[in-house]
């Protein structure tokens, strides 16, 4: 029985994808073995989530620029100034308004960054004091 040409192409593309995902399948489990052999599964799995975690945190110096803080002002920064700086770039950037989500999303960003900072001064400073 003949196969027609239709049928011969589809089972070849399935046997070029098997292999292709077989050799992919391959090298990431050699690549998890020798994850784990250098420091376990848990260190991979933090290795991992550091990496999600940095892809989603602006940097402190952008997050300074985009709402016009200076460098050393951190500690002594006026936090109703600062929420009134960031609710102005904010709703300027309203999408409904006009603005971009982008930015606005970077503003909201940059907040969250700042306030963490922020956080972790004032922490500092205290179990120093």
């Amino acid at each position: 029985m003949a196969l027609g040409p239709l049928a011969r192409l589809i089972l070849q593309g399935a046997a070029v994808f098997t292999s292709v995902f077989g050799r992919a399948f391959i090298q990431a489990y050699q690549q998890a073995l020798i994850n784990a052999r250098k420091g376990g599964a848990h260190s991979a799995a933090a290795t991992a989530h550091t990496a999600v975690q940095r892809s989603n945190k602006m940097q402190l110096a952008e997050a300074r620029q985009v709402l016009n803080v200076e460098k050393g002002e951190l500690l002594e920064v006026d936090m109703r100034k600062l929420r009134e700086q960031y609710e102005k770039i904010f709703d300027a950037n309203d999408p409904k308004k006009g603005g971009s989500f982008y930015l606005q999303s970077k503003i909201f960003r940059a907040k969250e960054t700042l306030d963490a900072e922020i956080e972790k001064l004032t922490r500092e400073k205290t179990a120093s004091s």
